[in-house]
């Protein structure tokens, strides 16, 4: 079995998905690329030792 490691966990910003909602202009993609920045710079991160990265 490989090993494995859960490193951190950060909550995407929320808001409404409406016209009128905050984050309603602002692709998916780009909310996960925040989240992993976020782990990145609080952990120190090297990103070159990562393999793989699972989004629950």
């Amino acid at each position: 079995m490989a090993e494995a490691y859960v490193y951190d966990a950060v909550r995407t910003p929320r808001g409404r998905g409406k016209k009128d909602g905050s984050l309603h202009e602002v692709p998916a993609v780009r909310l996960g690329a925040k989240v992993l920045e976020a782990i990145r710079d609080r952990n120190g991160l090297d990103t070159g030792t990562v393999d793989d990265i699972i989004f629950g």
